[in-house]
């Protein structure tokens, strides 16, 4: 019986070896299956927003670029304007307007008597008061900015290739009398 426990002893031990190395090479491979699912499944649900959000940003920033800048009132050419009630005259420094197309600064170009005409209309509905303050002046660069987009026909989804911001430098509003 001695001899017989002696011999059961071993093989035990020999089991508990190969079972051992068994099941961490299963549960490396167990992880490791695991892990690269879980990877591709990220990276399959991740990659469609990525793509969105870069065309996205894209299309964003072409809709919004600037491509030149033309100038309408040269600064320091001191362009007088009228102002409401005929009392008071705001005297323009520079008018520069950003477009976002070439054809647009070409419009502008051919039409500037015509632009040039839009802001005097539009100095003339103003008073000493609204051209004197932030808020105004904001005001009166979104109207030429519409304004001149309706004159040379960007309105719409085209707004954004027409004129997109206006540059004004106002130098001083004096009275005329």
């Amino acid at each position: 019986m001695a001899d017989e426990d002696n011999i059961q002893v071993p093989e035990t031990k020999e089991k508990k070896g190969p079972n051992l190395i068994m099941i961490l090479i299963i549960t490396v491979v167990v992880t490791l299956i695991v892990a690269a699912g879980t990877s591709f499944l990220i990276i399959k649900l991740l990659s469609p927003n990525v793509q969105e959000n870069a065309d996205v940003s894209n299309s964003s920033s072409l809709s919004t670029q600037i491509i030149s800048t033309s100038e309408l009132i040269r600064e320091g050419a001191r362009y007088p304007v009228m102002l409401k009630g005929g009392k008071d005259v705001a005297v323009i420094d520079a008018l520069n307007m950003k477009v976002g197309s070439n054809e647009a600064r070409d419009l502008l170009a051919s039409n500037k008597i015509e632009v040039l005409e839009a802001v005097r209309m539009i100095f003339l509905n103003k008073t000493r008061s609204e051209v004197s303050n932030s808020q105004g002046i904001e005001l009166i660069k979104k109207q030429i900015k519409d304004s001149v987009n309706e004159i040379i026909g960007f309105t719409g989804e085209r707004e954004n290739l027409g004129v997109v911001k206006v540059i004004m430098v106002i130098l001083t509003v004096s009275s005329t009398e």
